[in-house]
C-alpha cells in the first residue's frame, strides 16, 4: 500500500515514472521509423539515457540537502541535457523534463537556492522554446502563440515545485518528530527505572529504620532477660532471641539488596531510542544487564548517542551503523561507527561534536576521532571510578 513509503522514495518513484513515461515516444520511434538512425535521434536517445542516469545517481542522497561540487555539475548537466533533448527533437518535452527537476530541487538543497535554480532552469529552456516556437510557421497559427506554451511551463514547473517543497517539509517534520519520539521513550525508561530505583531506596531505609531499630531493642531487652530468667524460662528466651537476631540478619540483607541494585537500565533506553530510525541499519553491541548508576551520567550518554545517530543520518551517506558499549570499574567506553563516506582532511567540528565533548569533559571523560578504512569512527570514554 502506497501510505507505507517514504515520501522521498515516492519522489523517486515520482520522478522515475515520467522519465519512463518520456521514453515511450523514444521507443516507438525506433521500433515504427526505419529511419530513425540519424544524428538528432542518436543525440535525444543518449540524452534521455543519460538524464535518467543522471536522476538516479542524485537521487541517491536525497534529502541532505546539501550537494557535493561533483552533484552540483551533474544538476547543471542534466539542465543542459533538457535543452540538447528540445533542440534536437524540435518540440516542447523538455517541460516535462524540467518538471522533474523542479519536484527534485527542494530535497537538494535550501529554498532561496532552490528558487533560484528553479527561475534559471525556466529561462534557459522557457527561452529556447520560444525562440524556436516563434520560428515554427505551424505554431504561429495558435492563437495564444510561444507566449502561452512559456508561461504554461512556469505554472508547471513552480506548481510541482511548491508540491514537493510541502511534501519536503512533512517528511523533516516526520522525522524530527520520530526523533523527539524516541528520545521521549527513552527518557521514560530512564525515568521510569530512576523511580524505581527511589523506592526502592526509600523502602530499605524503612526497613532499616523502623523495623532494624524495633528488632535491635527486641534482641538487647531478650538479652537482658536471659540474665533475670532461669529454667525452662530462661530457654525460651534464649530461643526468642536467637530468632530475633536471625530476623535483623534476614532484614539487613533485604536493605542490602534494595541498595545494590539501584541502577539504571541504560540498555533499555538505548534500544528505544535506535527503534524506528528510517534508511539506517543499526546494529547495537550491548549487554541486557548493562545498567548505570548515575542518572545524570545516564542522561549525558543517551543525549551523546543520540546527537552521533543524527549526525550519521545527516552526514555520513551511510547504510550501516554500529553502536559498542562497555564499561569496567573505571571507564564507560562508547564506540560509534559506520560505513559513510567519512570525513575529509578540511573537516570541522560543528555544535554537536562540540557539545559530545563537553558532556564528556563534565564526567572527566575525552573524545577521540578514530581512523579507519572506511567511513566514520568515534570513542566515548566516561571516567565513573
Amino acid at each position: 500500500m502506497i501510505y507505507r513509503f517514504s515520501h522521498i522514495l515516492l519522489i523517486r518513484l515520482a520522478g522515475l515514472i515520467i522519465w519512463l513515461s518520456l521514453s515511450i515516444p523514444l521507443i516507438l520511434k525506433i521500433i515504427i521509423d526505419v529511419e530513425w538512425f540519424n544524428t538528432q535521434n542518436i543525440l535525444w536517445l543518449i540524452s534521455h539515457v543519460s538524464f535518467g542516469i543522471g536522476f538516479i545517481i542524485l537521487t541517491k542522497r536525497l534529502g541532505q540537502q546539501k550537494l557535493s561540487m561533483e552533484e552540483w555539475f551533474l544538476l547543471f548537466a542534466m539542465i543542459a541535457v533538457i535543452y540538447i533533448i528540445n533542440w534536437s527533437t524540435f518540440s516542447s518535452n523538455g517541460i516535462f523534463y524540467s518538471l522533474i527537476i523542479s519536484i527534485l530541487l527542494p530535497w537538494l538543497m535550501k529554498i532561496k537556492l532552490g528558487v533560484t535554480i528553479l527561475i534559471f532552469q525556466n529561462l534557459l529552456v522557457g527561452w529556447q522554446l520560444f525562440v524556436e516556437l516563434e520560428n515554427n510557421s505551424q505554431f504561429k497559427n495558435i492563437q495564444f502563440g510561444s507566449m502561452y506554451l512559456l508561461f504554461l511551463m512556469f505554472g508547471i514547473s513552480s506548481f510541482s515545485y511548491v508540491l514537493s517543497l510541502v511534501a519536503c517539509r512533512q517528511q523533516n517534520a516526520k522525522e524530527e518528530l520520530r526523533k523527539l519520539n524516541s528520545e521521549l521513550r527513552a527518557t521514560q525508561v530512564l525515568l521510569a527505572e530512576s523511580s524505581r530505583i527511589n523506592e526502592r531506596l526509600r523502602i530499605s531505609r524503612e526497613l532499616h529504620d523502623l523495623i532494624g531499630h524495633h528488632l535491635t531493642a527486641l534482641s538487647l531487652n531478650l538479652e537482658v532477660a536471659t540474665h533475670i530468667t532461669e529454667g525452662k524460662a530462661q530457654k525460651q528466651v534464649i530461643k526468642a532471641q536467637s530468632i530475633a537476631r536471625l530476623l535483623l540478619s534476614d532484614v539487613r540483607d533485604v536493605v542490602s539488596a534494595f541498595r545494590n541494585k539501584g541502577n539504571l537500565n541504560f540498555a533499555q533506553a538505548i534500544v528505544e531510542l535506535t527503534d524506528g530510525i528510517p534508511q539506517l541499519n543499526i546494529h547495537i553491541d550491548i549487554s541486557k544487564e548493562y545498567t548505570i548508576e548515575d542518572p545524570k551520567l545516564a542522561q549525558a550518554l543517551l543525549r551523546c548517542t543520540q546527537e552521533l545517530i543524527t549526525n550519521c543520518i545527516k552526514h555520513s551517506q551511510a547504510s550501516n551503523l554500529w553502536l559498542e558499549f562497555t564499561k569496567d570499574h573505571d571507564n564507560i567506553v562508547i564506540i560509534i561507527k559506520d560505513d559513510g563516506i567519512g570525513h575529509t582532511v578540511s573537516f570541522t567540528e560543528g555544535n554537536g561534536l562540540t557539545g559530545i565533548r563537553e558532556r564528556a569533559k563534565q564526567f572527566n571523560g575525552e573524545v577521540a576521532i578514530v581512523p579507519i578504512s572506511r567511513g566514520f569512527c568515534i570513542q566515548l570514554i566516561f571516567r565513573v571510578g
